[in-house]
């Protein structure tokens, strides 16, 4: 992957070990249906909230990636409402009122649901994209490829200085030359390939259909709260109710990947044909885990992790970070592996890596990933921290 290569961040998470939509909406108690899809266009324009940014290009993503999947025979974005299509809508995040203007649909359409990123609503059909999302990875994607910045030390300065300090680079009006670029230019190939992972893994859930899973969460007791947040890392710890949303999940995770299998550039952009979307979706994770990392450092106490973190965002980033910072957190390994969803590690080696079997790969092509003994190094430290964790475990019941 180049200078963005994922090796310095897993080598980061190795390190935070031995000391990472796409969000999920919560079960309601009404659920819109496709008869609701014409009035949740009109409450979206009547409110002012739908943004055209890049909607052409998008629409072309997305667009691609419905004829590949074979699942629907159109997508709409930015348009009313049509049944049986792919309706994509872009709106701003931070813009959104509280409650959701949706709320009446069952839908929960606001900052804390959406914000950097997409999500899905299965019984409708619509896909929900946060604009600050698409500016981000697009900034971010710049920022790598032209400047002597790293992913994570990119997404860092985004998030310390907040977006609109980049609208030089993001906007269109005022950076024209974003719309002369190419589709093999080396930041539209990270960032359209994020953006199209993101949208073909929500893609993924309306294919699937809702699951909700209804198994009774019973609490689990842990010697202290260092264990409590650890065991997030163990499969075999976490919980059936969490289990069964991960592989729901996962399952996504494998539909997007399968579809972007199919995906290769038009005719012509290269000299022989080769996977349109796979660079940008392995940088993908790469950029999530870089979110992460941010994260982390709002909910670590370890000082080997804030050095860390100090030195991959640099001194006057970390800083700008760290200020806000507002209440104690309870462990950084919990950020890494969430309870809803694979931890982004094991995405890119469990899932992303079934794109190098396509015979149109380009990791195949040059050798596969340069991450991949990283990764394994990964999972052998998280399997050991799982041993100790089950152990304490087994020494509390006896």
């Amino acid at each position: 992957m180049g200078k963005w290569a994922a090796k310095k961040t897993v080598a980061f998470l190795a390190g935070a070990l031995c000391a990472l939509t796409i969000l999920d909406w919560t079960p309601r108690s009404h659920a819109a249906d496709t008869s609701d899809g014409p009035s949740i266009y009109r409450v979206l324009t009547q409110r002012g909230l739908l943004e055209n940014y890049f909607t052409e290009q998008l629409a072309e993503i997305l667009g691609t990636l419905v004829k590949a999947s074979g699942h629907w025979d159109t997508s709409r974005v930015n348009q009313p409402y049509r049944a049986g299509a792919v309706n994509a809508y872009l709106v701003d995040a931070r813009t959104l009122p509280e409650p959701s203007v949706l709320a009446p649909y069952g839908i929960e359409l606001d900052s804390v649901h959406l914000e950097g990123n997409a999500m899905a609503n299965e019984e409708t059909g619509i896909l929900f994209v946060d604009t600050g999302f698409l500016k981000s990875l697009l900034t971010a994607a710049i920022l790598v490829t032209k400047t002597d910045l790293d992913t994570i030390a990119a997404v860092g300065a985004i998030r310390a200085r907040g977006i609109e300090a980049f609208r030089d680079i993001w906007d269109p009006k005022r950076n024209p030359a974003l719309l002369q670029a190419g589709y093999a230019d080396q930041w539209v190939l990270l960032a359209s390939g994020a953006a199209a992972f993101a949208l073909a893994h929500e893609m993924g859930h309306l294919a699937l259909g809702r699951d909700d899973p209804r198994l009774r969460r019973v609490p689990m007791r842990f010697e202290n709260d260092a264990d409590a947040d650890a065991h997030w890392a163990c499969a075999d710890l976490v919980q059936n109710v969490y289990r069964n949303q991960q592989e729901i999940e996962k399952a996504a995770d494998d539909f997007a990947v399968d579809t972007l299998a199919e995906v290769l550039f038009p005719e012509g952009v290269l000299t022989e044909p080769k996977l349109r979307f796979e660079v940008g979706a392995e940088w993908y994770i790469v950029y999530s885990l870089a979110e992460q990392m941010v994260r982390a450092l709002e909910a670590t106490e370890s000082e080997n992790i804030r050095r860390m973190l100090r030195i991959q965002f640099g001194p006057e980033v970390f800083a700008a970070l760290d200020a806000r910072k507002t209440q104690r957190g309870r462990g950084s390994i919990r950020v890494f592996f969430p309870e809803k969803h694979p931890a982004n590690i094991r995405r890119a080696s469990q899932s992303l890596s079934r794109l190098s079997r396509s015979p149109f790969s380009v990791a195949a092509a040059t050798g596969g990933s340069s991450s991949q003994s990283e990764m394994q190094m990964l999972e052998l430290i998280v399997a050991a921290e799982c041993r100790n964790i089950k152990a304490r475990q087994g020494d509390k019941q006896r």
